[in-house]
């Protein structure tokens, strides 16, 4: 939990969702201002919260929470740090609130619990780790206490199996404070739970259907193919609803799926009573990078950084920037934004942590490398191949620019299904570069494990996924050692 990455913000947005008409704490007013919220549609929400905490019959508990959940929504989304202060301060006071309602509930343990998740999730967006972790045991020993003391109470599930989830496959070097501050995971339970919230008739069924498809995603790939129809279906059957639209879009990107996340970009709900989200923009941006729109790339990266209000992925957006121009033949606007990587926002992502090495380095890209990988991440595989086969290995060939091509050839095999080509591929990939402290190498073992486990030879895929855990000083080792860990909890 050291760090932003895109999942937070979707768990920003999916800690609470509920169709709640059926509890006897959520009067009709609650349930519009609840669908407001879930539309990610703040001020309306805010409106009309402000009228349904008028009818004695709503829940106390519940109103507070929704109130909490559109300053948590607002901070989560839109990043503004001139917002910081006053929303985590409100955030605080509710949950001084919530300890002082009379009488004992399911509905105010998991409010109190909710709520300091809310505010933890927000001081580690805005950099306030070590107060963040401390909030993070707290909600996380409230979830427990409250599966203690409310076990058929099913909405407690889900967020206790994502942190149960997280906890458990966590990089090893971050287990000393876990240790320290006492908390053990567990990714199986997780899931389980996860998935009692998600096929248990419960308010919060849908959001949790979100959570264990997010969970999935990198874990059983049939399972996961599964898992993202069921969101895709539920974008399509909510065009107003921004929160499935993101996660769909999310997920279509991640597994390679560039057409369909653009698809939905171009149908996405847009107008002034949404919350402004660039972050959209940031993403899109990659989407039409993958394409080859190097124009539209330009245009809506720099959407982004106009709208942005936050720190996190200006580094990214410079180097996207950059790559754009290059490619569309631009150098002198390359050039401009080459030198923004180092002068903008802040290095915490894994996209900013890249984009700020890659600078560092002043090394000219490898043009066919290149577009190769942007096809290949948008699912153009047969472009990649082509991009691939302009480049002629040669003894005096950089051992980064070999190991790099071996990698990329197996990436595109493995996305066409061509395992065995994709294996032989890995498995040279490995054997040039395992020696260096280039990514590709540890990457090409996590794919085997994933290939291996595929074809229901688990012992060879348990062997590549711990062999993933050994490789040290790589710059996204924190993210393979976690589905290293996660893969293995499976067996």
């Amino acid at each position: 939990m050291a760090k932003p990455h895109p999942f937070f913000l979707l768990l920003c947005l999916l800690s609470f969702a509920t169709g709640a008409s059926a509890l006897p704490a959520f009067t009709p007013q609650l349930t519009n201002a609840y669908q407001e919220l879930l539309n990610l549609k703040v001020s309306s929400s805010r409106a009309l919260l402000r009228q349904a905490a008028k009818d004695e019959k709503a829940g106390q508990a519940v109103v507070l929470l929704l109130a909490n959940y559109n300053d948590f929504l607002e901070l989560c989304v839109e990043q503004d740090p001139e917002r910081y202060d006053q929303l985590v301060e409100a955030q605080e006071q509710r949950l001084e609130k919530i300890s002082r309602l009379p009488g004992n509930s399911a509905w105010k343990d998991y409010a109190a619990a909710e709520v300091r998740m809310q505010l933890a999730i927000c001081k580690l967006l805005f950099g306030n780790r070590l107060s963040a972790a401390w909030d993070f045991r707290k909600a996380y020993l409230q979830y427990a206490a409250n599966a203690s003391r409310w076990p058929d109470f099913i909405p407690n599930r889900k967020n206790l199996g994502v942190l149960q989830v997280l906890i458990g496959s966590v990089p090893d070097q971050y287990q000393w404070f876990l240790e320290i501050i006492g908390l053990s995971g567990s990714v199986q339970e997780g899931m389980a739970n996860l998935r009692a919230a998600a096929t248990q008739p419960n308010p919060f069924r849908q959001e949790a259907k979100l959570l264990h498809a997010l969970m999935l995603h990198s874990q059983e790939q049939e399972a996961a193919r599964q898992a993202i129809a069921q969101v895709t279906d539920m974008a399509k059957a909510q065009p107003d609803n921004l929160l499935f639209l993101f996660t769909a879009m999310h997920l279509l990107k991640k597994t390679h799926q560039g057409e369909a996340a653009l698809k939905l970009y171009e149908q996405r709900p847009m107008g002034k009573s949404y919350l402004n989200f660039p972050y959209l923009n940031h993403m899109a941006a990659d989407l039409f990078l993958y394409r080859g729109d190097y124009e539209e790339s330009i245009e809506e990266n720099n959407s982004f950084l106009q709208r942005h209000k936050g720190k996190h992925y200006r580094k990214a957006a410079h180097y996207k920037l950059y790559i754009a121009y290059l490619l569309g033949n631009h150098p002198p606007q390359a050039k401009w934004h080459f030198i923004q990587i180092a002068e903008a926002g802040i290095a915490e992502t894994e996209e900013d942590k890249y984009a700020a090495a890659y600078a560092a380095r002043h090394e000219q890209p490898v043009l066919p490398l290149l577009k190769a990988r942007l096809h290949a991440d948008g699912g153009y595989y047969r472009e990649a191949l082509k991009d691939l086969g302009q480049l002629q290995l040669t003894a005096a060939t950089p051992l980064p620019v070999r190991a790099e091509f071996l990698y990329r050839k197996a990436r595109v095999y493995h996305g066409l299904e061509d395992l065995e080509e994709a294996a032989s591929f890995y498995q040279q990939t490995i054997a040039t570069a395992a020696s260096s402290n280039l990514y590709f190498a540890p990457n090409a073992t996590l794919q085997l494990g994933y290939i291996y486990r595929q074809a229901n030879q688990p012992e060879k895929a348990k062997a590549y996924f711990r062999q993933a855990l050994r490789y040290k000083g790589h710059p996204y080792k924190n993210s393979i050692d976690a589905k290293a860990k996660l893969a293995l909890s499976y067996f």
